[in-house]
């Protein structure tokens, strides 16, 4: 991801490719998505993603590594978006309990490029996690695609690259 903003330059970064007002916009929607999460606000979170064909992807060992042929720590459609959802508000599902203390900050977003209501977007997070007397520190990037649609953004595609994705990860109980 640090290459995709480095090849940008410099009319991502000197120039910019949004005015200030969008880029208000997408820090502020950003910092909703990683409020959601952090409150486990799963239906509302799930209402932050496109109606259309959608794509939330963690890869594994490589950030560039080929879904097709290799491991994801997450690759869902919809379907399985829906799914991930459906088990982490299950209050029966033992392994998600009890629910992480979870607070992150989201900061470099930089958009990449817009092509008519279409933007793709670099954002860097630190993740802080506390369950069950364990505290973890998640650190990475994530690269959207989002729809700049009449009702606010809608996520297309979120792919979250893990700093640490190449190194065996426990059960993620929570939406990274």
């Amino acid at each position: 991801m640090a290459q995709q903003i480095v090849k940008a330059m410099p009319e991502v970064i000197h120039h910019g490719i949004v005015d200030t007002h969008t880029q208000q916009r997408l820090e502020r929607f950003l910092a909703l998505e990683a409020a959601l999460m952090d409150a486990h606000e799963y239906d509302r979170w799930i209402t932050l993603w496109d109606s259309d064909e959608v794509l939330y992807w963690v890869p594994c060992n490589s950030d560039e590594q080929d879904p097709a042929t290799g491991i994801a720590i997450i690759y869902d459609n919809r379907a399985r978006l829906l799914e991930r959802v459906m088990r982490l508000k299950d209050k029966t599902a033992h392994a998600y309990r009890p629910l992480a203390r979870l607070v992150r900050s989201i900061s470099g977003v930089v958009p990449l490029s817009v092509n008519g209501n279409e933007l793709e977007v670099a954002a860097s997070f630190v993740l802080g996690e506390t369950r069950v007397g364990v505290q973890n520190i998640w650190l990475g990037k994530t690269h959207y695609h989002l729809i700049d649609s009449a009702d606010g953004y809608r996520i297309r595609s979120k792919k979250v690259m893990l700093l640490n994705n190449d190194d065996a990860m426990p059960n993620l109980t929570f939406l990274v």
